[in-house]
């Protein structure tokens, strides 16, 4: 195998390439021996022991503090991907106990998901996985397919669209959108009409490597019109502070809307729209793996949907 040509495998145990594995993304010997649960002497030890295996020195010291030699860049990925999936290969046949399990798992999701998912999420996993640690990450949509190739994203949620297009994926919410404007803005009521709508200036999100907020601008199209777009922000959250201080309104999914009322009046849009569905997407590799698969599990439970072995249905896919 590419990354480990040129080194003696019998001078080489999972262990110790574990060890190299977090040294390689914490970049601190502190750091990982911390996250290894180990002492920082041992780990040192260890990462002595890797630099006459690899005959290279792997991390080095700057005035920042340690960096990757280029061996270790090059050593960085695959090594990740090969032991998550000697983890996932494991899991399948070995007992999984949530009460005692200590694997850390990464959940990439937008702001939105994650207000409706984990506190709910972190509750469940207090009481009934208190060992297990859930590390609740930023959804970089044009990374997110390769970030679960090499196992640095147990799973994800987004929309469709921007979910890995082969990767196995279950729908878990449908949101319709609302427009939300502040309480004393100048206009009477609702935008009753297209024409209304289109007058007003409006607020639009722009997700990091989605584009702005397509739908309703789309459905606008359909129909000959186009909105003023008076600016925009990086995620649905920050719509409604913009809004409460300005005449400026914005479209957003209902649960934001719903989530955050205080001063923001919200009502349905005056023309059709698709809805915003939300999914869940993860690695093939990680199907059969018994505690992803259990945290699956769970965030089907908190949207409310039944398990993966029940019959399916159109919430699948």
């Amino acid at each position: 195998m590419a990354i480990i040509s040129g080194m003696d495998l019998r001078r080489a145990d999972l262990p110790l390439l574990a060890s190299l594995d977090a040294l390689l993304e914490e970049q601190s010997v502190t750091a990982a021996a911390r996250r290894l649960g180990i002492s920082q002497p041992a780990l040192s030890a260890q990462l002595a022991r890797l630099r006459d295996l690899f005959g290279d020195p792997l991390l080095v010291g700057n005035a920042h503090g340690m960096v990757l030699t280029p061996r270790a860049e090059e050593l960085r990925e695959p090594l990740h991907a090969i032991l998550a999936d000697l983890r996932s290969l494991v899991s399948r046949h070995a007992g999984f106990d949530p009460a005692s399990d200590t694997r850390t798992l990464r959940l990439a999701a937008t702001d939105l998901a994650q207000v409706f998912v984990l506190p709910r999420l972190y509750a469940v996993l207090a009481e009934k996985a208190p060992g297990m640690t859930l590390e609740a990450v930023p959804l970089a949509i044009d990374a997110v397919a390769g970030a679960m190739k090499r196992g640095e994203v147990d799973m994800a949620i987004s929309s469709l669209g921007n979910a890995p297009p082969d990767f196995p994926a279950r729908r878990i919410r449908s949101e319709a959108y609302r427009v939300i404007w502040r309480e004393g803005h100048p206009m009477p009521g609702p935008p009753a009409t297209v024409d209304a709508f289109c007058a007003l200036r409006h607020l639009v999100v722009a997700l990091k490597g989605g584009g702005v907020l397509g739908d309703i601008d789309e459905a606008l199209a359909k129909i000959g019109r186009k909105r003023r777009i008076a600016g925009s922000v990086p995620n649905f959250l920050l719509a409604p502070h913009v809004v409460r201080r300005t005449d400026i309104v914005a479209v957003v999914p209902a649960v934001v809307a719903e989530i955050d009322g205080g001063g923001i009046r919200h009502a349905p849009l005056p023309f059709a729209t698709s809805r915003l569905d939300v999914y869940l997407s993860w690695h093939p590799r990680m199907r059969n793996d018994a505690g992803h698969r259990w945290l699956r599990e769970l965030v089907a439970g908190i949207a409310g949907l039944p398990p993966e072995d029940a019959p399916a249905g159109p919430e699948t896919c």
